[in-house]
């Protein structure tokens, strides 16, 4: 619980900042080196955590989450439901916090697959990365839940290092694709693992 609050003060601090500019050279550093260093062919794979990170995906593995919960661990279902506080935040936070996206001669994505939850809500504001606040979300859920089921030892430390790394995947991706900004994807980082560790107090 103690860290749960300590990740949300931080999420607020990080938060006055992105509105102050305070990572204005950091982010922009930031994905002039990922652009830099990382080689366009890999535009297509990094494009695909775009659609995993979507609105329509991450619902749909909250569905099958709900599922497991309700069939085994139905006192944490309620918890689960703060998934939807996510979205709320992400609206307020691009809504009340000016932080420009990235402009589109940095955009990478490259999949002619455009998913309607890209078109319902459009901000000119960036902060924070909905995508990102959303896996994280689920990862650390996921990464919970695993580790209080009857599994072989190895067999979680297998899935666990998956998980990090699909995240480590989409905190890349969304800077290197030029979609959000550094600064973004840090704080919905923060956002999902806060909310994240709100809901597993309900166990």
């Amino acid at each position: 619980m103690l860290a749960t609050f300590i990740s949300g003060i931080l999420f607020l601090y990080i938060s006055i900042l992105v509105g102050r500019d305070f990572f204005r050279t950091l982010d922009f550093q930031m994905m002039q080196y990922l652009q830099t260093t990382i080689a366009r062919i890999y535009d297509v794979p990094f494009s695909f955590f775009t659609l995993a990170g979507s609105t329509e995906v991450t619902l749909l593995v909250m569905a099958l989450i709900f599922i497991l919960v309700l069939l085994r661990v139905r006192h944490m279902f309620m918890g689960l439901s703060l998934y939807f506080s996510l979205f709320a935040i992400e609206i307020v936070g691009k809504l009340m916090i000016f932080h420009p996206n990235p402009p589109a001669i940095f955009n990478r994505y490259s999949l002619n697959i455009r998913l309607p939850s890209s078109f319902i809500v459009h901000t000119a504001s960036s902060f924070p990365s909905g995508h990102m606040s959303r896996a994280s979300f689920i990862a650390f859920i996921l990464v919970f839940l695993i580790f209080k089921m009857k599994h072989h030892k190895y067999l979680k430390y297998m899935l666990c290092i998956l998980i990090f790394i699909f995240i480590l995947g989409m905190f890349i991706s969304r800077i290197y694709l030029g979609e959000h900004w550094f600064s973004d994807v840090i704080g919905g980082l923060i956002l999902g693992s806060t909310v994240a560790g709100l809901a597993i107090c309900f166990w």
